[in-house]
Order: structure tokens, then C-alpha cells, then sequence
């Protein structure tokens, strides 16, 4: 396994930072090999690569960006391919809550934050089910949007939004952290469900290895890393499900489709 001297530079969407820095520890554990995780959405990090910027690998929370990636011939097309099947969640502080189904009058007063669609892959699928269920008209005005999923998710935690549509994965860590002690358990819950994926596009997301060629094995080698079956099988755990549609493994079987999750502040939170 090829090892390089500095760092592999990894830039990750908001949505997998958490999941891919323990990837990255477990990886640094078996191989030696360093990782150095940067952070943003993946409209801003693919924005960077075509401006220059030296990425080993690019991990974004949908395909199009990588597979833009080859069609400038920044990549090749066997650089590129799905490590990871996203869902989308609907976050309110009302733990009696069901599916939205948002009118006029019960926004009165009240937020919704979403990532940016343009930029982000989870808040263009937020989009998609609000056009999809006929709410968007009506939603629109109340839209407070974050410039990735992450921060949308903190506008609700920190009570800037009373409703957020979000990456399952982040409510799911939160859950983790509570159960683990790392929060306050007096602060108030909120209820996490999921939206079904028929209502949206697929949130496949994709990676692509952009390492310069003298380190390309290097950075190779960690995305094999994370289409193993070792990760691939841990994902569930995260929130998402496997790339490969044959394993037998599936998020929905891990999850419950109404769960309270704490959401008193953000420690922990990638």
C-alpha cells in the first residue's frame, strides 16, 4: 500500500464529515497513512478544484459534480464512482410530529432551513420534495437556507428554525452523542423522520480521486478504503446506505422512522 510523507488531502460534503474523519482514523491505524479532512459543500469544494485547489479526493454528496469533473477532463472515468446512498429527514421541535404538510397558517411566525439547493445535493433533494409534495409555493417565504447541510442542521439546533429538511446521518450522530453523554439531557427534544426516497431524486454520493499523478496511488488506495466492505457494511450505523445495492444491508432496518434526538448545542458535530 503506497504511504505518502504528507497528508492525503480529502475534501468531504458537510453531510459525510463525521463518518469520513473515524474512516480516516481507522485508515491512519491500519496503513500509516495521514488524512487531512476539509470541509464545505460540495458546491463549494468542486468550485475550488476547477479553481486549482490540490485535493487527493473529492467526496460529494451527489454524482453530477464528480462526473463534471470528468467531462472537463479534470479525472478519468474509472477515477469516479458512488461511495454512499444519503436519505433526507424532516427535523421539528414538535415530537408529535408526522410527514409535513405545511399550509399557510401553520407557518405563521415560523422557519424552515434547508441547504442551498444550488450548492447542495441535500437541500436540492429538500427542494425536490417540497416542489414534489406541492409545498414549495407555500413554504418558500419561511426558507432560511444554510450554505451546507451542516449549518442548516445547526440553524434548527441552535433555534434559528423551527423545521429543517436535512442529511438523516447528522440527526442520527446527535442521537449517538446523547446516548453516549456528551449532552445536556435537560434541553428540549425534537422529533427526526424520514422522508421517503420516492419523493425525491436518489442521493447517490460520489467520490473522485483528483490526486496529482505521483500521488494518484496513494489516494487510490483510500478510496478502495472506502469501498470496501469493511466501511461499506458500517454505513448503516451512519445513516446511509451501502453503494453497492447487493449487500445485504440496509438503513431502514437500523433506524426508526420517528425518534427523539437531543438538541441542546452543537459539540461533537463535525
Amino acid at each position: 500500500m503506497p504511504i505518502l510523507s504528507s497528508p492525503l488531502q480529502v475534501a468531504v460534503a458537510a453531510n459525510f464529515a463525521k463518518p469520513l474523519r473515524n474512516i480516516a482514523n481507522d485508515y491512519f491505524k491500519k496503513s500509516g497513512q495521514e488524512v487531512s479532512v476539509t470541509v464545505s459543500s460540495s458546491g463549494t469544494l468542486f468550485a475550488q478544484l476547477t479553481h486549482g485547489a490540490q485535493f487527493d479526493v473529492f467526496l460529494s454528496a451527489d454524482t453530477a459534480r464528480p462526473n463534471a469533473l470528468v467531462e472537463a477532463g479534470r479525472v478519468n472515468a474509472e477515477d469516479v464512482h458512488v461511495y454512499a446512498k444519503g436519505r433526507l429527514a424532516f427535523l421539528s421541535s414538535n415530537t408529535t410530529t408526522s410527514t409535513p404538510n405545511f399550509t399557510a397558517a401553520s407557518l405563521a411566525g415560523k422557519k424552515l432551513a434547508i441547504a442551498n439547493p444550488k450548492l447542495a445535493p441535500y437541500g436540492n433533494a429538500a427542494k425536490q420534495y417540497l416542489v414534489n409534495t406541492n409545498q414549495w409555493n407555500i413554504v418558500s417565504p419561511h426558507i432560511v437556507m444554510g450554505k451546507n447541510v451542516l449549518q442548516t442542521y445547526q440553524f434548527f439546533t441552535t433555534g434559528n428554525a423551527d423545521y429543517a429538511l436535512v442529511a438523516y446521518s447528522l440527526t442520527l450522530t446527535d442521537k449517538q452523542i446523547n446516548e453516549a453523554g456528551g449532552r445536556n439531557t435537560s434541553a428540549r427534544a425534537a422529533a427526526a423522520l424520514l422522508i421517503p426516497d420516492t419523493l425525491h431524486q436518489p442521493i447517490l454520493q460520489s467520490l473522485a480521486v483528483t490526486a496529482a499523478a505521483d500521488r494518484k496511488a496513494a489516494a487510490s488506495a483510500f478510496a478502495r478504503y472506502l469501498l470496501s466492505l469493511e466501511v461499506q457494511e458500517n454505513l448503516p450505523n451512519w445513516g446511509y446506505q451501502p453503494a453497492n445495492d447487493s449487500l445485504p444491508i440496509s438503513v431502514d432496518s437500523r433506524i426508526r422512522e420517528n425518534k427523539e434526538v437531543n438538541n441542546s448545542d452543537t459539540r461533537g458535530l463535525p
